[in-house]
């Protein structure tokens, strides 16, 4: 860009000629530029070259998933099952995994915990894991839903429901389309995990389904090393 050339025509220029492909990641990767300039004006916080990037391809491939589902926002889930606001006891003889995830950046770290219940409602184990790095959120919220379903793998032949809050992820999941990125990795594995284990089901819940005790779990995350 050369110097004293307006955004506007620089951007112009750049998408003239371009395919839709092309346009849609230079747009995106603008985007992604912007808000890095914002983080480090107003938090003080640099990105890194590769979060700016990588953070852009996610959000592309969170958008096209979200388009080809139709769907005019992602707050209003359409999927039989989501979207529950209290929560529930799990089918007799079933268990229940909730997740949930964190970034901590003052501390440099971030972190997972699972709570897994019975059919009564009764807490029968919970697991946190803690990460030396700031990792992106959608990241995180990822890899906390590949562990429930590792997990899952392990209880042979009960049904296990596993819930998350991170509708994004969910979705990316479920999805079947390609996604480049450090988190389209680990969304993959959660595909295969899902493709393996017979006994499984993912659900989107919000925010205030999610049981105390989780809460409690996520507050331990920061003492795991």
């Amino acid at each position: 860009m050369e110097a004293g050339m307006e955004f506007s025509i620089w951007l112009k220029n750049r998408l003239a000629g371009q395919t839709k492909e092309n346009k849609a990641k230079i747009i995106t990767l603008c985007w992604s530029i912007w808000r890095a300039r914002n983080d480090l004006l107003w938090n003080g916080k640099r990105w890194k070259e590769l979060r700016i990037v990588a953070n852009a391809w996610e959000y592309l491939s969170q958008w096209r998933i979200t388009q080809n589902r139709g769907m005019q926002a992602p707050l209003y889930p359409d999927f039989p099952g989501d979207g529950a606001v209290i929560w529930g006891k799990p089918h007799y003889n079933e268990g229940k995994i909730s997740v949930d995830a964190a970034v901590f950046e003052e501390q440099g770290k971030s972190g997972i915990g699972l709570i897994a219940r019975n059919h009564e409602g009764w807490l029968i184990a919970a697991k946190t894991r803690s990460f030396a790095e700031v990792m992106n959120p959608s990241l995180v919220e990822t890899i906390a839903i590949k562990e429930a379903l590792s997990w899952a793998k392990e209880w042979d032949s009960t049904t296990v429901t596993i819930e998350s809050d991170c509708l994004a992820v969910v979705l990316m999941v479920r999805s079947s389309a390609p996604m480049r990125s450090r988190v389209g990795q680990v969304v993959e594995e959660c595909r295969n995990l899902v493709r393996d284990v017979n006994n499984v089901k993912l659900y989107f819940v919000k925010l205030t389904c999610r049981p105390m005790s989780l809460l409690e779990c996520h507050m331990c995350i920061l003492c795991v090393s």
